[in-house]
This record gives C-alpha cells, sequence and structure tokens, in this order.
C-alpha cells in the first residue's frame, strides 16, 4: 500500500513535528542503546516547512560526551523528555538520516551536528 502525501500535507506534519522538538534535544546512542551524547535544540527547534522538508535551526554542540562508542541511532525527544521520533545514525557517505564525519564517539569529547533538514518522503 502506498500513500501519497500532498505537500501541504506534507509541510503542515513537518511544522507538528517540527513544534514537539521545541527546546528538546538529540540523544546518540550506541549499536547496545547506550546514551553517548545528548545536544540540545534550539526553540523554536526548526524553520516552517517548505517543499516537504524543515531545517532545525542551531543544534547545541556536546562539548563532553558522555560515553565512548559507536553512534548508531538517535532519539528525538520533546523538552519534557518524551520522545518524539528515533531515527538511524552513520557516516557521510552513508543514507543515515543522520550523517556524522564519524561514528566514533569518544569520551569528554565535542560532538556536533552542524545542519540537519527532514523530510517527507
Amino acid at each position: 500500500m502506498n500513500v501519497n502525501l500532498s505537500e501541504t500535507t506534507s509541510n503542515a506534519m513537518l511544522d507538528v513535528l517540527g513544534g514537539l522538538m521545541d527546546g528538546g534535544s538529540i540523544e546518540l546512542l550506541s549499536i547496545s542503546g547506550n546514551v553517548l551524547a545528548v545536544l540540545r535544540l534550539s526553540n523554536p527547534a526548526a524553520k516552517d516547512a517548505v517543499g516537504g522538508a524543515i531545517d532545525l535551526n542551531q543544534i547545541g554542540e556536546e562539548d563532553a560526551a558522555l560515553a565512548r562508542g559507536q553512534a548508531a541511532t538517535a532519539r528525538i525527544l520533546a523538552s519534557d523528555g518524551n520522545e518524539i521520533l528515533s531515527c538511524d545514525v552513520g557516516d557521510e557517505n552513508s543514507d543515515a538520516v543522520i550523517r556524522l564525519n564519524t561514528t566514533q564517539v569518544y569520551r569528554n569529547s565535542p560532538v556536533r551536528i552542524r545542519s540537519f533538514t527532514l523530510a517527507m518522503p
């Protein structure tokens, strides 16, 4: 079964997601599910959706990663800690939702995401 959303519908859905993310965070998780780093989202977290995609506003850098490991997944959390969505994490050459220059995270090292675009398929 296929569902095709209009651009207007996609934008509306993404705007709701963006609102839920306001002041929330991104947790980078290891393969075993340990939290490696937590990055803070802006408030508002995203610009208005255009063309079926939203660009997140500046994402706060994690100055000192909490643990060492290979980032495999991420959880996007609302400001109250409730999970909004989860996604895969990969390196720059992957097709993962979040692409880092390396998936290896080192304890007490900085972690940053320079940009994040979320699009409806």
